[in-house]
Order: C-alpha cells, then structure tokens, then sequence
C-alpha cells in the first residue's frame, strides 16, 4: 500500500513538474521574442520585462530538475542514473527519451551562457542563445512523443496553444523588420518555420496522437541477441509475483493499469505491462492500447510487444506475441494467468513458446 501511494506521488509529481516546466519555457520564449521583435509597450519599464523573462527561466529549470527527479524516483519505472542523463540509453521509448535529455542539457547551457555573459561578451551570449527555439523543439517532441497525457484533450491542448504562440511570434519576428541591419525581414526562414509546424502537426496527429502510439514505442532499445536467447529462451514457464497499480484521469476517464511482476521458479527476469483504454458501463475494461515487455534483472528489455488476448472475468488471461528488441525474427508468444488481489498484490503464472506471427485476438 506504502508503494502504491508513493508511485501515485512521484507520478503525478512528474507529470505536473513536466507540465509546468514546458508552460514556463513556453512562456520565457515568447517573453524573448516578443523582446526582440520590441512588441512590448514603451510605457513599461524595459528592466521590468528583461528581469521577468529571466525569472520565468530560472523557473522553468528548477521545474524541470523537479520533473526529472520525480522521473527517477518513481518505482514503477525504475529509471538508473545513466537512463536519466545519457541519451538513447533508456528502456523507456529511447529516441524521445533522448530529446529530453539533449534538451536538458541545451537549457543548462543557455543557463550558463547569460551568468558568463561579462565574460563571453554580448556577441557569444546572442549566439548561444538563439538555441532557446531548439531547446523549445525538442522539448515540445519530447513532450508530445513520451507524455503519457497528451492523447488527453488538456494535453494536445497545451501543446497547441503553445507551438500557436511561440510559432506566432516567431513568424512575425522574422517577417517584420525593426529597421536595423541585424534584424531585417527574412521572409524564406519565415516560410520554412510555418512548412516545419506545419509538418510537425501532422506528424503528432498521425503518431503520437493516435490509439496505438503508446504501445508501438513503449520499449525500444539495444542489446544483444545472444543475452536475449539466454535470459529467455524460446520455451519457459515461470512463477509471476508483482504489483498492479490503476490510475483514472478525471478529464476523461481513460484508464491506466501497470502490472510490473519479477519471474520465479524459471528464467531470471521481469514482465511489465502497461494497459490503456476506457471503462464501460458494466466495469469491463475496453482496452486501446497495450504493451508488455520481458526484462533482465538489470531492467534491460530483452522483448517487447502487445497483447492480443485479455480476459479479465474470473482470473486475468493475457496473451501476447512479443518481439526481441535486437532480432525480428526472434519472437515468443506468452500468456499469463494472473491472480490480483484487492490492494494491488499480483501473483500468477507464465509460459511460452514459439512464434512466429502474431495472433490477432479480442481486446
């Protein structure tokens, strides 16, 4: 019980430290633009508006320091050190992991850059600077590609108005001239930033916005071939103990369930899944979206996959065709029988055996 509320804590922590460090940047970026595009009014006292964008920065990195250690404190995920700092090197849908990190890293640089600006001078801090609407891109990615709020009407709903703002003033920072030879109109770099939202709005509409997203990324990384063959070969059975926790969102209702299970009495290793969908009117779970992943002790995804069957009446019947994260021809179809308690507690078994397409089963 302990557990379960702490996971509740550092997840919802994680996710409003998330949240409020991207509506700050989000804010100290069109606080810049509108600086140097001179759009704020000269009845305001220019030190004013200079001192807040750099608060709101400063703001916005404590945010995100919250939101990583939450991240790396929460139990269910179980994030090392080296998956929070270097890049590519998570369990966790990798690639947009990486874009956090990266981003972490572009603010920490920026941040340095303006307290040694009597030292790099004017010209180096401006040049430095300008990484702020790169830092702002792969962050909104990040955010976009690895949220697990942003199928959520509130969170593509931030994410919109965000890219509307800050995409707004660039446009027109680039489009209107203020009469000095440095900031001359740029019509073409105008262009090619309306043609990338552009783009990127329909890449979030058909990627991370649709049903399936979460299962197809939710565990993609490197490792070798032979590990996975050895931590899990291709027939097994195995004894299931775990923890099941189950969020609600008050916005809509959706439905989220994580079952994270060590394996006894067979191969050495761990079964996460993670279930997504909506609760019908008789308390069944519609599912949407699923994944399941087989890990070593070391919390390294040796396959990954989703379910293809689940019936949750009496006991929990899962089954799942999953694929090596190193080989496609390497594949297990598992099911598991799943005893779950009412504070959490998930006791079960678990086979397998070959396979070598996937069945398409009733969600």
């Amino acid at each position: 019980m302990v557990i379960n509320i702490w996971e509740t804590v550092t997840w919802n922590v994680a996710r409003a430290g998330g949240f409020t460090a991207f509506f700050l940047l989000t804010l100290a970026v069109a606080l810049g633009l509108a600086l140097s595009s001179h759009l704020q009014s000269n009845r305001w006292p220019r030190l004013i508006n200079n001192e807040l964008h750099n608060f709101v920065t400063l703001l916005a990195l404590i945010f995100t320091g919250v939101h990583v250690l939450a991240v790396w404190l929460d139990p269910f995920t179980k994030f090392g050190w080296n998956e929070m700092l270097i890049p590519l090197a998570s369990h966790y849908r990798p690639v947009w992991m990486a874009l956090g990190i990266v981003g972490l890293y572009i603010g920490l640089a920026i941040g340095l850059s303006t307290l040694l600006r009597p030292i790099i001078g004017y010209v180096w801090w401006r040049r430095l600077h300008i990484l702020t609407l790169l830092l702002y891109a792969v962050v909104v990615v990040h955010g976009i590609a690895s949220g697990t709020d942003t199928q959520t009407w509130w969170g593509s709903g931030i994410y919109a108005l965000s890219v509307l703002l800050v995409g707004g003033l660039l446009v027109t920072r680039l489009v209107l001239p203020t009469g000095t030879r440095q900031r001359r109109s740029h019509p073409v770099l105008a262009l090619a930033m309306v043609v990338l939202i552009a783009f990127g709005t329909f890449w979030a509409v058909l990627g991370p916005l649709q049903p399936g997203w979460a299962a197809s990324t939710a565990t993609q990384s490197s490792t070798t071939a032979a590990t996975s063959q050895t931590v899990f070969p291709q027939s097994f059975t195995g004894n299931l103990q775990g923890q099941m926790t189950q969020r609600t969102s008050r916005f809509n209702g959706n439905v989220t369930i994580r079952l994270n299970m060590a394996i006894s009495n067979g191969p050495s290793g761990n079964v996460q899944v993670l279930l997504q969908g909506q609760a019908t009117d008789n308390n069944i779970l519609s599912i949407t979206s699923s994944s399941v992943t087989l890990l070593s002790n070391s919390g390294q995804p040796l396959y990954t996959g989703s379910l293809t069957q689940f019936d949750a009446s009496d006991q929990w019947n899962l089954s799942a065709a999953l694929t090596s994260t190193t080989s496609s021809s390497n594949q297990l179809q598992i099911q598991m029988k799943l005893q779950v308690a009412d504070n959490g507690q998930v006791t079960g078994t678990i086979t397998s055996g070959n396979s070598t397409n996937s069945t398409n089963g009733s969600l």
